[in-house]
């Protein structure tokens, strides 16, 4: 019986070998190239920017890993496992390990930049700017990572309507502070949607992240997660591979 290490080498060496990630990278790169061709460059503006494609990427990654899961390759992992736990804890480590590594590349490098480059930024960089920016990063990352998992192929077998649902689901959510704005009826969306840009409405034209607004930002994305993979995890026991 292999444990959640074992399992976690096994998967991640199965996704670096195959070309999920290519596109990503390719992404990542030209995203970087565009994103800092002009400086200087707006501190939050980066940080919000930055998490806004990271949840993009993040939606894609999922998607196309459990895509590609075969449920025979599957069936092996669990048989594997100690407990079906140990699968399914390895499987979400997969996930949100390469999503923290796209994370921590968008992160870093106007960091990087900025100390070769007087004048990157609008304004002086300061570590406040750094902890508040890269917590709204990576929690449009994990939120991106649970949507585009939540629509498993086990769960929607037709892979055009989770598709679809997903691109409806970003859609909904890129409108939500509009929506709400409008309809104050609509603040259910707050519940079943991401707060993928409910930073762009905290920042506005301050240019400052707020302390208070982050780590309710970032508590409303851990708790949106958990309950997607609580649902997901749910519904993938429930249907059975075929």
């Amino acid at each position: 019986m292999r444990s959640i290490f074992s399992l976690y080498k096994l998967k991640m060496t199965n996704v670096i070998k195959s070309t999920v990630l290519v596109m990503p990278t390719v992404a990542v790169v030209a995203f970087l190239g565009v994103m800092y061709s002009v400086i200087p460059v707006q501190i939050t503006g980066s940080f919000l920017i930055s998490g806004f494609f990271l949840f993009v990427i993040s939606v894609y990654i999922s998607m196309s890993i459990q895509l590609k899961e075969k449920d025979v390759h599957e069936e092996i992992f669990i048989m594997h496992s100690r407990r079906n736990a140990d699968y399914y804890i390895s499987r979400e480590l997969v996930l949100y390990s390469i999503m923290l590594f796209y994370a921590a590349v968008v992160i870093a490098y106007p960091l990087i930049c900025s100390k070769f480059k007087e004048g990157f930024f609008s304004r002086t960089l300061k570590p406040v700017d750094v902890l508040y920016g890269t917590l709204i990063v990576i929690g449009n990352g994990i939120c991106g990572i649970a949507l585009g998992d939540l629509f498993h192929q086990r769960i929607i077998t037709r892979k055009k309507n989770s598709i679809l649902f997903v691109v409806l689901t970003a859609v909904l959510a890129i409108c939500k502070v509009s929506i709400i704005e409008k309809w104050a009826s609509a603040k259910v969306l707050n519940i079943i949607l991401p707060p993928l840009m409910d930073g762009f409405d905290m920042v506005r034209e301050t240019d400052i992240f707020d302390p208070k607004g982050t780590m309710l930002i970032l508590a409303h994305s851990a708790l949106y997660v958990a309950v997607l993979v609580a649902v997901k995890i749910y519904l993938l026991r429930r249907f059975r591979f075929k």
